[in-house]
């Protein structure tokens, strides 16, 4: 595992240096990858000449050997360890496409994020062709993308590409959630939970009269559904000091938001790269325009304290 100089081999030039690998990278997200080439002379990468062609029989015909070959190639280069290697062999994926997606979170862990785009688009490709379509309120792989934009410090294209992601369900849950932060008289810390299943969604609120908070559900559950008609809503009033739930036994419909989904990736990966770029902005003096960034990604997270630290130095 080496530093790269700029200098590559002619094989790893046709595999990871060829802009049109990046552009499109997503036909559901028309959000530009021009700035992920070329590589930077801080940039770690394999350039080593097996690998390469193992990745580049992989590409041409994705099989049980060629993806073993590429396994074995990733342990001989110390991008996997032996153990890794060994549990990832055995594993059946339901397409041989499906692979592409562990080979771009093989080289994220490694920190090559840029390598790990090039076989994430891969991944991302397949996904579209199919029949039933992709989501990224579902897909993994658009929440790794998002991580990989971060991690290179392209905040401005990681903010467009997860704020695409995110889609309707994000504003939806903002809006709901601060209807009932109004509601329960507690602001937003009284939404002690958020669970999901499928078009359903479940919030746990404390309230100061969880009774009288109760009455105003319909009326609630009725703005709620008028701004989200694609979405279920349940609410569970409960008094101000009912602890956290538990972890939820099997069998049980939803998941905590905290636990499970990618929508909380997404959202992650939008908050961070937009503390970033405010970051940057602030250096140039652009005080404005970091505030506005800021004031969007505290309606994302009104209790994040990273957000408000920076707002607050703002003021």
């Amino acid at each position: 595992m080496t530093t790269q100089s700029l200098s590559f081999s002619d094989g790893f030039q046709r595999l990871y240096c060829d802009p049109s690998i990046f552009e499109p990278l997503s036909g559901l997200h028309p959000v530009s990858f021009a700035r992920v080439l070329p590589f930077r002379s801080d940039q770690p990468v394999v350039d080593d000449q097996s690998l390469l062609d193992a990745e580049a029989a992989f590409l041409a015909g994705q099989n049980d050997d060629t993806r073993r070959t590429v396994l074995q190639t990733y342990a001989h280069t110390g991008l996997l360890s032996v153990a890794d290697t060994s549990s990832l062999v055995s594993i059946d994926n339901d397409s041989d496409a499906e692979f592409f997606e562990t080979m771009g979170t093989v080289y994220a862990n490694a920190g090559m994020y840029t390598c790990a785009l090039r076989w994430y688009r891969e991944y991302i490709a397949w996904l579209e062709s199919q029949k039933y379509g992709a989501s990224s309120d579902t897909e993994s792989v658009y929440a790794s993308v998002g991580y990989c934009l971060y991690s290179l410090g392209l905040y401005p294209e990681a903010i467009a590409w997860s704020k695409c992601c995110i889609g309707p369900l994000q504003l939806a849950d903002t809006v709901c959630r601060n209807l009932l932060a109004c509601e329960s008289q507690l602001g937003i810390g009284a939404i002690r939970c958020i669970e999901r299943a499928g078009a359903r969604t479940r919030y746990l609120v404390a309230a100061s009269d969880p009774a009288e908070a109760a009455r105003s559900e319909p009326r609630i559950k009725a703005a709620m559904e008028s701004f989200a008609p694609f979405m279920q809503f349940y609410v569970n009033w409960v008094s101000a000091d009912t602890p956290m739930p538990g972890i939820t036994v099997d069998g049980y419909p939803f998941n905590a938001e905290r636990e499970s989904g990618n929508l909380t990736r997404h959202r992650t990966n939008l908050i961070f790269a937009t503390c970033a770029q405010s970051d940057a902005l602030v250096a140039k003096g652009c005080h404005a325009e970091a505030k506005r960034l800021l004031q969007e990604a505290v309606m994302l997270e009104p209790e994040a304290a990273i957000v408000q630290e920076r707002l607050l130095a703002l003021a």
